[in-house]
């Protein structure tokens, strides 16, 4: 069973399309076998478009390639109807029973996972785990729901020493921000990337120079382009019931990959302090 879904990508994305790219999106929504059996310069022609705008269209929906779009279509199409259940892929509905609610918290975490793992940029995140290794301080903001993943990044990044700070006052945070140098890194958490105060902040730290790095969901946004890295995140928060759930679940994950990227990057002595800190805490808890 195919977890991913193209169509359902596809649809997700609509708002955020080009003109050029909303033609595309169209046909293939509308002609999803025949696409499977189509070179990207017939494609092409059928949109009235070039094989270079297919590509773009192709990677903006967290694909690398027109061939492996065909091979996602190929394997959604197979299992419609007889892989999986329309049932477990639904929002939540009032009076589901616990069983069924289970299946649809898992099914549509590991969606989220199987999403951003083809959306992430293994080169963006290899950039960013090497600014964070490089930075004299790291400022960590995130605001409501994504305040508790910059929690979590924030113990983490003590654990292995790293000169991290973080607040959730937003005003401290614009304090903190001011005091950013180029030397250092600000690493942001925003779901939708268009809440004011990380605006406004990230507006602050260009003025600056400060190097940003941001963790969002895929599709346009002002704190996207004030970013100089961006982390992009699969986009589950079309529906408000189940959304914060897969958001969070999805950044956790691109913050562990930073995280044991950085501790692999500075060796041996990196674990040698994880299991020190790790025996002071047991310590207290006896």
């Amino acid at each position: 069973m195919s977890i991913f879904s193209v169509l359902k990508q596809i649809e997700r994305n609509l708002e955020h399309f080009t003109h050029a790219e909303i033609k595309v999106a169209n046909y293939v929504l509308e002609n999803p076998s025949q696409v499977m059996e189509m070179t990207t310069k017939k494609l092409a022609d059928a949109c009235q478009s070039s094989e270079a705008a297919i590509i773009r269209f192709c990677k903006r929906i967290g694909i690398h390639s027109f061939k492996v779009m065909k091979l996602e279509l190929a394997k959604e199409l197979h299992t419609t109807g007889v892989g999986t259940p329309e049932m477990v892929d639904s929002p939540f509905q009032l009076g589901d029973d616990p069983k069924l609610i289970m299946q649809k918290v898992i099914f549509n975490s590991i969606q989220a996972l199987q999403n951003t793992e083809k959306m992430i940029s293994v080169k963006t995140l290899a950039e960013s785990i090497d600014h964070l290794d490089k930075a004299e301080r790291v400022y960590l903001y995130g605001v409501g729901g994504s305040a508790v993943v910059v929690r979590d990044f924030a113990q983490k990044l003590l654990r292995i020493n790293v000169n991290v700070f973080r607040s959730d006052d937003s005003h401290l945070q614009m304090v903190m921000t001011a005091n950013a140098t180029k030397k250092d890194v600000i690493f942001v958490v925003s779901t939708s990337g268009k809440t004011k105060e990380v605006v406004d902040m990230l507006t602050i730290a260009k003025e600056r120079n400060v190097c940003c790095i941001l963790l969002t969901q895929n599709g346009p946004s002002p704190a996207r382009r004030l970013a100089d890295l961006v982390l992009t995140m699969s986009e589950e928060e079309h529906n408000i019931r189940i959304g914060t759930m897969t958001a969070r679940i999805a950044q956790l994950a691109i913050i562990d990959a930073l995280f044991v990227g950085l501790c692999s990057k500075r060796g041996q002595q990196v674990y040698e302090r994880i299991i020190d800190t790790h025996q002071v805490v047991q310590h207290l808890k006896n």
